[in-house]
């Protein structure tokens, strides 16, 4: 009898393949940002014109994934951060841009959506998800069919990426992006698991990691709005990662 059971056993049985971050990337950018020559020439000569405090649109793209959406807890947060940001004097307000406005969601008809809700700056968001399923030794007690309704025998592990980018809605010029990540955990019955839930902890890490983030570049915007790369050409402050301090203007060298 153990001979028989033992194959059975084994084959209910999985193990964890960690994450294909480069996957994700992939899903990120969907190809709506490509470009050709003339438009990279064109990009080249923009230059950030961003003045302070400011009107920000903020665009949550729907996701391609069926196993998530944007929840009324994500958008709060966002709330959350847009009131941040009115308090810290860095945005004069944060709207919502309309879906109906959205178009295909190409950034040129969100530009535009976001031009004519009166917003300075269009902020874009979006993210992706990859769950990975195992069963552990506990599992085999699905064979008894209750078990597999009482005892935690399959783990889901998720990985959410979030992704933002901050464009000027009059001239194009990107003043950077953010991106954050968060990692959701659940073992629960086989019969009964889903994995939602994983990916709705998940991205509860992400946009909180995210909210974080932003709000010290957008800060900082408020301090020293741009700097100059090594060919003295002015950058947004917006670019740096949080852990390098920019040099006022006045330090800089000439």
């Amino acid at each position: 009898m153990r001979a028989v059971l033992l194959p059975v056993c084994l084959s209910l049985l999985g193990c964890a393949h960690g994450f294909d971050r480069d996957a994700l990337r992939e899903r990120l950018n969907d190809g709506t940002l490509q470009i050709n020559d003339k438009a990279i020439a064109e990009a080249r000569e923009l230059r950030p014109q961003l003045k302070l405090p400011c009107r920000v649109a903020l665009y949550l793209k729907p996701p391609h994934d069926r196993d998530w959406r944007w929840a009324p807890e994500d958008k709060a947060q966002f709330e959350a951060l847009a009131a941040t940001l009115k308090n810290e004097g860095v945005a004069s307000d944060v709207l919502a841009l309309p879906e109906m406005l959205a178009g295909k969601g190409e950034l040129k008809d969100l530009r535009l959506a976001a031009a004519q809700c009166g917003a300075d700056v269009l902020f874009v968001l979006h993210g992706a998800a990859q769950t990975d399923s195992y069963k552990n030794f506990a599992s085999v007690l699905n064979l008894t069919v209750v078990g597999g309704y009482v005892v935690p025998g399959s783990h889901r592990d998720t990985l959410f990426m979030l992704e933002g980018v901050l464009i000027d809605v009059d001239n194009g010029y990107v003043y950077g992006g953010v991106q954050a990540e968060g990692v959701g955990k659940i073992v629960r019955p086989t019969f009964v698991i889903e994995d939602r839930d994983a990916v709705a902890l998940a991205k509860k890490a992400a946009v909180a990691q995210f909210a974080t983030e932003t709000l010290t570049r957008m800060k900082r915007l408020a301090v020293v709005p741009f700097i100059s790369d090594t060919n003295g050409r002015p950058v947004s402050a917006f670019e740096l990662p949080p852990a390098v301090q920019p040099t006022p203007p006045a330090l800089q060298k000439p």
